[in-house]
């Protein structure tokens, strides 16, 4: 590609109170493949410890890569909240969006631009693998991303690109989701709009999960009420089979677990352990969110959603043989 066919682009980051890991992640940004003078950084700190000489230092460090950077504070109002204000203060034709627990490959950026490769394309999203991670995080799974665009019509915020003129036109993400599925509503909306979704899968970003068990059954929790909004919001997105994949997913982990115990498989006795937790964590919150959290009445969009695969039969009986099926 010639230098001057280069879009400009706006790499936002979102960040609260993970100081030492977020540090990692900026460094990742600051060292991208993409020329320097063709993208710029915006991070939006909600941080307890935000100073202007903090700020000062992010400035410096920045300036030396030759990379044009836009510090905010923001006061902690949600991931969707500060998302919207990081593209307030953004310029790029195209938003690349990660989180401040992720490391960026050093040709992120560049293989996400490569995908908006026509314009009815509205949105990229990644490939993300685990970090380089000890404990807990030795045991848990990559995030597919692959199913969750081509299946679901879903991108995960943690590697995800936009057209800027899409994300205006549609109003941004929505601040009511302050649990998790902000990701999966601004991507069903670029799909109503009539946009595609891609998957680019040497756009890579490396993902760190929770530290401890305690941790990774809040955040479960927290995703499963965003989940029940997002069910709320469109009622026409019949995410109750969704929740029927989980309790498929959860009872499977509970009938294979004996048989880790009786072979003294530790890492898949410890796996299966975590994903019953875990999923129970995610349904628990899904209900949780049902019962507590209200949604709007007059934003609730009543829409069609032929593109959305799990509503098919047939979708749901191959996921369920797949689950099923003797290896």
């Amino acid at each position: 590609m010639n230098i001057r066919q280069y879009r400009y682009v706006s790499v936002i980051v979102c960040t609260y109170n993970r100081r030492k890991i977020f540090d990692e992640c900026f460094e990742s940004l600051l060292n991208q493949s993409y020329p320097k003078d063709k993208y710029e950084i915006v991070i939006i700190d909600s941080s307890d410890d935000f100073t202007d000489e903090l700020v000062k230092s992010y400035q410096e460090k920045a300036k030396k890569y030759g990379i044009r950077l836009k510090y905010l504070y923001q006061e902690p109002k949600g991931l969707a909240a500060a998302r919207n204000f990081g593209i307030e203060n953004a310029k790029g034709e195209i938003i690349c969006f990660t989180d401040d627990d992720c490391v960026a490959d050093r040709f992120w950026v560049e293989k996400l631009v490569e995908g908006f490769d026509n314009e009815r394309v509205g949105g990229v999203g990644g490939k993300i693998l685990i970090y380089n991670q000890e404990g807990l995080g030795r045991y848990l799974p990559s995030v597919d991303q692959y199913s969750l665009i081509n299946d679901w019509s879903f991108i995960s915020g943690a590697n995800m690109a936009y057209r800027r003129d899409i994300l205006e036109y549609i109003g941004g993400f929505d601040p009511l989701f302050k649990f998790g599925a902000d990701d999966a509503d601004i991507a069903i909306r670029v799909r109503l709009g009539g946009y595609t979704l891609k998957y680019s899968e040497e756009a890579v970003i490396y993902f760190r999960h929770r530290s401890n068990l305690r941790e990774l059954i809040r955040q479960q929790y927290g995703y499963g009420i965003g989940f029940s909004r997002l069910g709320k919001k469109y009622p026409n997105l019949q995410i109750r089979k969704a929740i029927f994949l989980l309790l498929i997913k959860l009872i499977w982990n509970i009938a294979t677990f004996p048989g880790c115990l009786m072979k003294k498989d530790k890492k898949q006795i410890v796996r299966r352990a975590i994903n019953i937790i875990l999923v129970s964590s995610y349904l628990i919150g899904v209900i949780s969110g049902y019962v507590s959290v209200k949604y709007p009445e007059e934003k609730i969009i009543p829409c069609d959603f032929k593109f959305f695969k799990p509503l098919a039969e047939d979708f749901l009986r191959e996921k369920i043989k797949n689950k099923f099926r003797l290896k």
